[in-house]
């Protein structure tokens, strides 16, 4: 049940990726638009930051993205880091292939910043596979 979970999990998250590389780029920047200025910005204001570039929300959005992606392909494949790499690489590579079809053009550059987002999240999966096991071996 819970790989069933986690599948569902994945193809949620690469529906969602896809589907937002497909969006031409006017709406595109309209929706980064209207998240900085009602979401990031009110948000960031509380800790005493008054601008901040719906750029930076992009690729911070982007690297979000890939993260999830790689925890949950991580989780699913039982922590096997290489084979959930190349898996989320392969992701960020057709995203931007995607990307071609809407107009947008693609960037190498994004498929780099989509990798950041995919080693953090197996690190993290990672470090919580070693903590549940040296857990499990304590008992």
């Amino acid at each position: 049940m819970r790989r069933k979970l986690l599948l569902a999990a994945i193809i949620l998250v690469l529906a969602f990726i896809w589907v937002h590389s497909l969006v031409p780029m006017d709406m595109s920047a309209q929706e980064s638009g209207w998240i900085t200025e009602h979401i990031i910005a009110p948000v960031l204001a509380l800790f005493g930051v008054d601008e901040v570039s719906t750029h930076l929300v992009r690729k911070l959005a982007h690297v979000s993205e890939f993260l999830i992606l790689a925890l949950l392909v991580c989780a699913y494949l039982r922590g096997s880091v290489l084979k959930g790499f190349y898996v989320c690489f392969t992701v960020a590579f057709l995203d931007e292939s995607i990307q071609l079809l809407s107009g947008r053009g693609s960037l190498i550059s994004d498929v780099w910043v989509d990798l950041i987002g995919v080693v953090i999240g197996i690190v993290v999966c990672k470090v919580f596979t070693i903590i549940f096991k040296m857990k499990h071996e304590r008992k």
